[in-house]
């Protein structure tokens, strides 16, 4: 008789409130969370260690430093541009219109 036991990680999303990331600056990221687990067969069955939250951003696959940033705290660097789309005004950092989601 064998066993087939270890541990892996399992990511998890802990709120369901989107957070606009600061690298792409689409509202995409959210609060997430890798735990790992104690393994056999390749089931997760006991929660080892619960890891620390940070934001994960869906669109850009990025991870975000700092647990809680918010839109205030992402930087601006001061030049601005006019959405194609929207026609609304958005910080020139950004690689997608934080209102209307297009390529800048």
């Amino acid at each position: 008789m064998f066993l087939i036991a270890g541990v892996q990680p399992k990511t998890r999303r802990v709120d369901d409130n989107p957070q606009r990331c600061p690298a792409c600056g689409l509202s995409q990221a959210f609060t997430t969370r890798v735990d790992h687990y104690l393994s056999l067969f390749f089931i997760p069955l006991i929660r080892v260690k619960q890891g620390e939250p940070f934001l994960l951003c869906e669109g850009c696959q990025r991870p975000v430093n700092g647990s809680r940033a918010t839109a205030q705290e992402v930087p601006l660097s001061g030049a601005s541009t006019v959405c194609v789309a929207c026609k609304k005004v958005f910080d020139r950092s950004f690689k997608y219109c934080p209102h209307c989601g297009q390529r800048a």
